[in-house]
């Protein structure tokens, strides 16, 4: 007899909530993964593969503490394609469970709307109607986040009363956690952008802008990248991030995007190398145009598709003279070695926008 599934899944920075909220709409016993710690880091990392991904050893440390609460089916978001090691988690992970004595149900989740459909459909039995009222509530959801994440970028620097933005967003995020259907949450959006928009900035301030690329998990989920943008944003620099799920979730359902990536980025990378490789450099261009004041790169420590293309990153920092910085970062990085780049990053970042302005 086939057990009632008891679902779990990798944490995702503020998105967490989002897929929670998915799969309890599609009728799933869901337990949320706890928030990432560096015991989580540890105990993921004890278990896996040595020489795999970071981003491995931390989601299979976040299924732990689920499992023992009882959940016995991993939802593993996969990627679409292209050439990163990703699209292996699962099987990986399965094995490392089962390696010790754990067994669990995996259920690989491709972002498509085709491998959404399929994989949903096959796991809750719900109806079409569901799939495509959750899948709603899912974008609304999203964006929602997405959006208060970017505003949030634009007010830090600028903000009268340090650490405001930050509080609204983190009791944002918490209701949205206990928020159930649409009016709720519609409720919520409105008085959340209300207080938002109450907050007093200065807008005559000199706001540095900084660019920040790399792999989307690294480059999203504040616990693994040591809330770099709430850091720089304390610095005074404004912090544009393309990256998001959103952006992952387009270039999936219109693969146009790519090829437009692909003849922008010609005279320096002639093929794809996986992962968001050729979307670092593309973003880094832009940048560059655009005259921003720095670009950093975060990547999980021995990422190929990240380690391939930072060559070509450095050769566009030396052309154009932009501060870059690289950040790898893997279960040894300590937080204070990271402070201490990113200082030394943010002096360089001031000096060369005083430069420009003379």
């Amino acid at each position: 007899m086939r057990k009632e599934p008891i679902v779990t899944f990798p944490r995702w920075g503020n998105c967490t909530v989002v897929f929670k909220n998915f799969f309890e709409e599609l009728g799933l016993k869901v337990i949320s993964p706890e928030k990432t710690t560096s015991k989580t880091i540890s105990d993921g990392a004890k278990i896996s593969p040595d020489m795999y991904c970071f981003p491995l050893k931390v989601t299979l440390g976040n299924y732990l503490p689920a499992l023992k609460k009882g959940a016995n089916t991993i939802i593993m978001i996969a990627n679409a394609g292209g050439s990163c090691r990703q699209r292996y988690y699962g099987d990986i992970q399965k094995k490392a469970l089962l390696d010790n004595h754990i067994e669990v149900n995996f259920v690989t989740l491709r972002l498509t709307p085709k491998g959404i459909y399929t994989s949903v459909k096959e796991l809750s039995n719900a109806s079409s109607a569901m799939i495509i009222k959750a899948a709603k509530s899912f974008l609304q959801r999203l964006r929602f986040i997405e959006n208060l994440e970017k505003k949030a970028s634009y007010l830090r620097p600028r903000e009268s009363r340090k650490g405001e933005t930050d509080k609204i967003l983190q009791e944002s995020f918490l209701k949205l956690e206990n928020t159930s259907g649409n009016k709720d949450f519609l409720k919520l959006k409105k008085e959340t952008f209300k207080k938002i928009s109450e907050i007093k900035i200065d807008k005559n301030k000199n706001v540095l802008r900084v660019g920040l690329v790399g792999e989307i998990y690294t480059v999203c989920d504040p616990t693994i990248n040591f809330n770099i943008e709430q850091k720089l944003g304390e610095e005074g620099i404004e912090v544009f991030r393309e990256m998001n799920i959103s952006y992952h979730l387009k270039k999936g359902i219109f693969p146009w995007k790519d090829k437009k990536i692909q003849k922008e980025i010609m005279p320096h990378l002639k093929s794809t190398v996986g992962g968001h490789g050729r979307d670092a450099i593309y973003e880094m261009m832009r940048y560059i145009r655009e005259d921003f004041d720095g670009v950093i790169q975060l990547l999980p420590f021995g990422c190929m598709p990240e380690t391939t293309i930072r060559p070509i990153l450095e050769k566009l920092h030396k052309e154009s003279g932009i501060p870059f910085l690289s950040l790898s970062i893997d279960e040894q990085v300590a937080e204070a070695g990271i402070n201490t780049r990113i200082e030394a990053f943010v002096d360089v970042a001031k000096n060369y926008n005083e430069k420009k302005k003379k």
